[in-house]
């Protein structure tokens, strides 16, 4: 039976992440306060947050008609920008338009899709923006600010495979596989902690995904997130969501539930209610280090039926499938079904002689779920 290691993959910015974290292991914080911790020692990490000051106002007065602002930002090295806006006094009838660095519109809102003080865009590739607001209202009392700018950057990216490699693509995989693959999304968010970093979600009903907590905690957080279905291949522009709402989420079995703008027509997965055996074969699919999607099925099986999760005490599984950071959320399925047995979510302790993964199992999560967030998701299932 395979035995996953935990290493580090190769990245310009490694070094200082090798001196806090073993190459061996990956250390787990036992505690809610040290998720930041967690994070950095399990999730991708694919850029920080730059607080800034920048007023887009005041507008020219008493026209106020058309484009009323232009500003630019610029951040030297940067692969892609998103950038946050406050509203610091209302307005009517405004827009904004950010341009890439080609001086093409790449990103717009206007005034009767944002709610709220606060939004972000979405990324932008390149190392500069130019931000464009609009009027149509004489008179505007309009008043934005941009107080943070994201910054993509080269990934650093935690793993837990050995040598070699299972990791496959899910193109080119047999059709059922393929199928349960569209149910399957990448995250891309900004963490609380001034990071951005990238984790996968799974559909649970049309609307309602299900991820991890060490992922989606907070409401900003989740306002912050770009869901990518059918990230499949280098390039394929797939379908990008927001969110509109973190139902649940919970530290001890590290789950969240979050609510799409929108249903998507796809099939959600099935939650198991029955018992695992070891050595069952199971299938991961995946964004292993945010790449396109990913399966692991060679040498995937469960290992320890129960085994200690997040907090100590029994409420993982163990399984020998290979993910790497940005796999944290993905689904742990029975082979050969669209049902899903766990929430893959930890790697191996450090210092530990038990070299597993780990998920948290459906039925407890199921369990811990509030009756009407759990009614929904047995009923989206039907």
């Amino acid at each position: 039976m395979k035995r996953t290691g935990m290493k580090i993959s190769p990245g310009p910015t490694l070094v200082a992440l090798m001196l806090a974290v073993s190459l061996l292991a990956i250390a787990l914080p036992a505690k809610a306060q040290d998720l930041a911790a967690e994070r950095d020692m399990t999730l991708t990490i694919i850029g920080d947050v730059r607080d800034v000051d920048i007023n887009l106002f005041p507008l020219p007065q008493p026209q106020s008609l058309g484009l009323v602002f232009v500003h630019e930002i610029s951040e030297p090295g940067a692969l892609s920008l998103r950038i946050h806006f406050t509203i610091q006094r209302s307005g009517e009838a405004w827009g904004i338009q950010v341009k890439d660095e080609n001086g093409d519109v790449v990103w717009s809102t206007w005034n009767s899709a944002v709610s709220g003080d606060g939004f972000w865009s979405d990324e932008i590739a390149g190392e500069k923006v130019t931000i464009d607001v609009y009027s149509s209202k004489p008179s505007n009392l309009l008043q934005l600010k941009v107080d943070q700018v994201a910054i993509g950057r080269s990934k650093i990216t935690p793993v837990s495979i050995t040598e070699p490699n299972q990791l496959r693509s899910i193109n080119g995989q047999a059709g059922w596989i393929v199928d349960l693959g569209r149910s399957v999304a990448r995250l891309r968010f900004v963490g609380d902690n001034g990071k951005m970093y990238v984790c996968t979600a799974f559909l649970v009903t049309s609307d309602l995904m299900m991820t991890n907590q060490h992922c989606i905690s907070s409401t900003s957080e989740m306002e912050s997130t770009l869901v990518d279905f059918d990230y499949d291949t280098d390039g394929s522009p797939g379908l990008t969501l927001r969110l509109s709402a973190l139902l649940e989420t919970d530290y001890a079995l590290d789950y969240s539930v979050i609510r799409l703008v929108r249903p998507v027509g796809r099939t959600p997965f099935g939650l198991a209610t029955t018992s695992l055996a070891d050595g069952q074969q199971l299938l991961i699919i995946q964004h292993p280090g945010g790449e396109p999607k990913q399966i692991s099925l060679e040498d995937c099986t469960v290992d320890g039926v129960q085994v200690t999760g997040r907090l100590g005490t029994p409420t993982d599984f163990g399984h020998q499938c290979d993910t790497k950071g940005g796999s944290s959320g993905s689904p742990v399925l029975e082979f050969g079904g669209r049902t899903v047995v766990g929430l893959h979510h930890l790697g191996i302790r450090e210092g530990s002689s038990e070299l597993y993964n780990r998920a948290s199992h459906i039925q407890l999560v199921l369990d811990d779920l509030d009756p009407v967030v759990r009614a929904e998701i047995e009923g989206g299932q039907q």
